[in-house]
């Protein structure tokens, strides 16, 4: 009974959500084809207007600025030399001769044996050594730092007598394109 109420529940909530959202994406999709034909307004037509002024609009910005240091550092490099075949198989023959005598001859004895004293006889039949060697070593730390960058331009126009304001981009220049709508409709 718990479950099937859960389950009912579950799909009312969805079927509301699914409704919203279409009802939602008509009402988009009739502002977008308002604004589609808004914009072949034949009464519409481009003029230019002269700047009166440009202001600019200034955010401060936030810049990560690398630094690099760097420093001599000693630095310990290992190094195996030495013939470690010849040790790893007398080690083996050795190992696997010893496993054979305490195992009383049986063969799983005998092979862990060889494995041991190959192992062993690597180790032995090779040298290690420690070289030093002075490197160089730089890390990159970034510093933040703030500025003060132009984003756009407040911009005041003159129009038929009239002073408009806008927002730009880019600084306009002297002049400025406008849509202007004539009064003939």
């Amino acid at each position: 009974m718990k479950n099937r109420r859960f389950v009912n529940t579950i799909l009312a909530l969805t079927i509301g959500m699914l409704t919203a959202s279409c009802a939602s994406a008509d009402h988009g999709h009739r502002r977008h084809n308002q604004e589609i034909y808004a914009s072949y307004d034949y009464n519409v037509y481009s003029d230019f207007g002269r700047v009166v002024a440009a202001r600019p609009i200034y955010r401060q910005v936030a810049i990560e600025v690398p630094r690099e240091s760097c420093r001599v550092q000693t630095v310990a490099r290992q190094s195996r030399s030495g013939d470690s075949f010849g040790g790893t198989v007398v080690g083996g023959l050795v190992g696997a001769a010893i496993g054979h005598e305490l195992g009383n001859g049986r063969g799983a004895a005998t092979a862990v044996g060889g494995l041991i004293g190959a192992s062993i006889g690597n180790d032995a039949g090779s040298r290690s050594t420690v070289r030093y060697r002075d490197e160089e070593v730089c890390r990159t730390q970034y510093r933040t730092e703030y500025e003060q960058r132009i984003v756009g331009y407040d911009v005041s126009y003159s129009y038929q007598g009239r002073i408009y304001q806008t927002r730009t981009d880019r600084h306009p220049g002297d002049r400025i394109s406008i849509a202007v709508r004539s009064r003939d409709y």
